[in-house]
């Protein structure tokens, strides 16, 4: 058995001898990735956590009516955390706002960065049909119509081809208009499919068969 050990041990020290030195990178390879990923994952937490406080207070400022607040302290969150999903949520906030004070162009140039800054965020498809709206106030009809194009599949398909009608309507493009509310009247029920039936039978057209 002495023996038997001994030849254990020596092949043990041979083992060591021979790869000892890789075992040990490997350990510190290791342990530093480990350390680096828990280091990533808590910066991503404290990034987190300062873009949702930058958020609350730009809801704050706005509850405060204080937009001139709001719109440095968006400056701020875009500039610190570009890709955070709080950056197109504050943007529409502030966006919000400015319609609600009649300020349809500060509207648009905020939802126009989301949609084309934050192209990837669900919201830049909501961020087009809003900003069409507000450039449509302006009296911008074609920028709004622009705005509107590629018109997405989906849920608001429906109201990306009826807002495209209206400003037809608005150019006194009527046969346009028509085959826009028509594509409408496909893509949506219920009582929007009611409405956009009566703006068709104004213009003289009828829902395509």
């Amino acid at each position: 058995m002495a023996y038997d050990d001994e030849e254990q041990l020596e092949a043990i020290r041979d083992w060591w001898h021979r790869y000892g030195r890789l075992v040990l990178i490997a350990a510190v390879v290791v342990l530093a990735a480990v350390l680096g990923w828990q280091q990533w994952t808590a910066w991503q937490e404290r990034q987190a956590a300062n873009a949702s406080a930058d958020y609350a207070a730009i809801l704050q400022s706005l509850n405060n009516a204080d937009r001139e607040a709001a719109g440095n302290r968006l400056q701020t969150l875009r500039e610190a955390h570009a890709d955070s999903p709080y950056v197109a949520m504050a943007t529409f906030a502030v966006a919000t706002a400015a319609m609600d004070a009649g300020n349809a162009e500060r509207a648009a140039r905020a939802l126009g960065w989301v949609a084309e800054e934050q192209s990837a965020s669900p919201l830049a498809v909501v961020a087009r049909m809003r900003q069409a709206e507000a450039l449509r106030v302006q009296g911008h009809r074609d920028a709004a119509l622009a705005a509107l194009e590629p018109v997405p599949d989906g849920p608001l398909r429906g109201r990306f081809l009826e807002l495209q009608g209206d400003l037809r309507v608005a150019q006194g493009d009527t046969e346009a208009a028509i085959a826009a509310y028509q594509q409408a009247i496909e893509a949506v029920s219920g009582q929007r499919r009611s409405l956009l039936e009566i703006k068709l039978f104004d213009l003289g057209g009828a829902p395509a068969s």
